[in-house]
This record gives structure tokens, sequence and C-alpha cells, in this order.
């Protein structure tokens, strides 16, 4: 089975910055985020009630993904689904998607957690800004790094080529 990353962090965090060095640097497949696909398709954010449906989106979208990868392949998701759950805290205080979150993300062969250390840079209805992004940083710091004790994680910061060093350092790839 292909080799699977899983991206965490906030807005602005350089989540998507990375996918695309590592898709350029090391040929990986990214799995595109489904809320930004959402909130660009209904032109505003979700509800409470259609967190679910994102979530699922994002684990469907990776595992089509795995579906179409050879063994050797490095799949990106950009981000993992578990962001849909810590959103799913951060703003409805509905904590009901974060164990299965856990579950899947605990399964990936590297968790890479970007850290809030890029400038903000406001998107439209993509960013609520940089109190936003320090919240979603909190519930990732307090409610899932502590949770995820199976899984190899991987805290990234500074330049995006720094961040894609740490990564092909982790996967011992050149």
């Amino acid at each position: 089975m292909a080799t699977v990353i899983e991206l965490l962090g906030g807005e602005c965090t350089g989540k998507s910055a990375l996918a695309g060095a590592l898709a350029a640097s090391l040929d990986a497949r990214v799995v595109p985020e489904q809320l930004r696909a959402f909130v660009d398709r209904h032109r505003r954010t979700p509800a409470q009630g259609e967190q679910e449906a994102i979530f699922q989106a994002q684990r469907t979208a990776l595992a089509q993904a795995l579906e179409a990868s050879r063994s050797d392949d490095l799949v990106v998701n950009d981000p993992a689904a578990l962001m849909t759950a810590v959103y799913s805290i951060q703003y409805f205080d509905d904590d009901s998607l974060l164990p299965v979150a856990l579950a899947t993300v605990a399964e990936a062969d590297l968790v890479v957690w970007c850290q809030p250390d890029f400038p903000w840079a406001a998107d439209g209805l993509h960013h609520d800004g940089p109190d936003a992004r320090e919240r979603t940083h909190r519930i990732l710091h307090e409610q899932v790094m502590p949770a995820l004790t199976e899984a190899q994680v991987l805290v990234a910061d500074g330049s995006v080529q720094a961040r894609v060093d740490l990564v092909r350092k982790a996967l011992h790839r050149s």
C-alpha cells in the first residue's frame, strides 16, 4: 500500500504549500481539501449538520487516491479528515467526530503537524483570522496530540523547504 502522510494544522500554517512542495519534490499524490471545495461550491462555511459529510468526503477522497496508487507511491492528505473534527469542536463545541478521526489518522504512516509560524493571510471565506488559527492550534495541542500515541507525529515549522526536508528525513527518501 502507498505511504500516507496526513497533514494537520490551522489555517495559514503551510499545509497546502507543503503538500504542493511534496508533490513537486517527491512526486506525491495530493488529496485536496474537501472543506475548501464545500465552501467554494456553496459560497459559505458549513453548518454543524454538514460537518460529518465533509469529514466523510475527505476520508473517501483519501481512499480513492489510495485505490489509484501503487505500493511505492506517496499520498498526502491535505488536510487529514481529523481537521474537520477539530473544526467541529472549535465552531460547534461538538466532539462527536473525534474518536473516528483519531482512529483514522493513527493509521497514517506519518502525521505532520504544521505549526502556526507562517504569516496569517486573508482568503475570503476560507480563513477566519489569526485568533481562529490559534484556537485550532490549542485544540490540536490539548485534545489531539495527547491521543496520537500510536501515530508517528512530525512537528513541522520553518520554511516550506525546511518542512519538506523534515518529511524527507522522516520517510528516509532522497
